[in-house]
């Protein structure tokens, strides 16, 4: 769906059409979390996104890469790539996480499972999320400035 596709992010395209654009992607793993939401941290705060909004971009950026981590391959023999890639438009910055695994499983078979999507979409002023058997993407807008 997004990381292992024709030019490494097909499916995982942010909507908007400028050229202030981030991509980035790593495996799926706990440690690659950090990494990628300092670097759309980072992309923020050059776009003017102020310091609570940052602190926002950050943890929902942190729930979604970490539902990669704990969902997307749990049934693949090594991990897989989950992907970011974000753009700034017109006060606006849109966040885009994605997976090429299995999809997310259904809640019954998700017992005790955290609070990452129902708190991204307290968080962020839109969220979409996109999930098939081919994998998940997880779209994210934020005001900003």
């Amino acid at each position: 769906m997004c990381a292992t596709r024709v030019g490494g992010y097909s499916n995982c395209e942010v909507s908007t059409a400028t050229t202030r654009q981030l991509r980035d992607r790593g495996p799926a793993v706990p440690e690659a979390i950090a990494r990628l939401r300092h670097a759309v941290v980072d992309f923020a705060a050059r776009g003017g996104a102020t310091a609570r909004q940052r602190e926002d971009i950050a943890l929902a950026v942190s729930e979604a890469l970490t539902n990669v981590v704990q969902h997307a391959y749990a049934q693949a023999p090594v991990p897989g790539v989950m992907a970011v890639q974000a753009a700034i438009n017109d006060g606006s910055l849109e966040l885009v996480v994605c997976d090429d695994g299995a999809g997310m499983p259904p809640p019954a078979d998700r017992p005790a499972s955290g609070l990452g999507l129902a708190l991204i979409a307290i968080i962020a002023d839109r969220l979409e999320l996109n999930d098939t058997t081919r994998g998940t993407r997880v779209r994210m807008t934020f005001a900003i400035g």
